[in-house]
């Protein structure tokens, strides 16, 4: 039996954490600092660099050695490669 309802799941919070300091990373040219995240997010500092760390790990940003600052890689482009303009244009196309 098929239940057409859909499973309402509790958020994954640290997913939507990370996801929100690539946002912020994305809008920031020339990096930002963890104690910048930190103030921008209302996150703890080493919430944050948790975070940064995980990510840096995965391959999506990279830490500057020069002043500690924390930019996006090209990886973060490639999560943007499975999408195609048909289906953006088919979602708002719908009646």
């Amino acid at each position: 039996m098929q239940n057409n309802e859909q499973t309402e799941y509790k958020t994954v919070r640290g997913l939507t954490r990370g996801l929100m300091l690539l946002n912020m990373l994305n809008k920031l040219d020339g990096g930002a600092s963890v104690g910048l995240l930190a103030e921008l997010s209302g996150l703890h500092r080493t919430t944050v660099r948790r975070l940064l760390e995980t990510l840096q790990e995965e391959g999506y940003v990279r830490r500057s050695p020069s002043d500690d600052s924390f930019r996006l890689t090209i990886k973060v482009r490639q999560l943007s490669e499975g999408f195609r303009d048909e289906q953006w244009i088919s979602a708002l196309a719908a009646p």
